[in-house]
């Protein structure tokens, strides 16, 4: 991580701490409200369900490529992490909010085995082989819209997965 980059994050952790109305308003100043998307609701009951973790705290192997946080527009690309993943196995790439504890205790951001827990006590039908770990740290959202998440989509449908837990960073 450049300097520049650890400035950037360190400023903007601060900005988030002390001015958390104006750091909404920036965080959200380049979002547009879609509300042509049809609403989606579960085919079937939540015990019945493969269910996936996408997480947008920046969880990824430690063996894969880190995000680019360097970008200034952020990396819109994504990690797939298999189910059988150990939680030694993860890290976490991000500068919009402090990582200690997270790599320390990744189940902060990505609670792979608490979903693991639910399927075991019958709360939910199965946990799915594929998770996606994401960089929310994202300013221009076109990529993501137009290239990655059709993909994350297509993964999903293909294998089987019925609903999807969103874990914000």
């Amino acid at each position: 991580m450049k300097m520049k980059t650890k400035l950037k994050s360190k400023l903007s952790r601060t900005f988030s701490s002390n001015f958390t109305n104006a750091y909404q308003k920036f965080t959200m100043n380049h979002m547009t409200e879609n509300s042509s998307l049809p609403e989606a609701f579960l085919q079937k009951p939540l015990d019945q369900c493969k269910v996936a973790l996408v997480s947008t705290a920046g969880v990824h192997l430690k063996s894969d490529e880190p995000f680019d946080v360097d970008n200034p527009a952020g990396d819109p690309s994504f990690r797939i992490i298999p189910a059988d993943v150990t939680e030694q196995e993860l890290t976490v790439t991000h500068i919009y909010f402090d990582t200690k504890f997270a790599k320390t205790d990744p189940s902060i951001v990505f609670p792979l085995q608490q979903l693991k827990e639910s399927a075991a006590d019958g709360k939910i039908g199965s946990v799915s082989g594929v998770h996606i770990g994401l960089n929310g740290g994202i300013l221009d959202t076109t990529i993501a819209e137009q290239d990655f998440i059709p993909k994350v989509v297509e993964l999903f449908h293909n294998e089987g997965i019925d609903a999807a837990l969103l874990v914000p960073g």
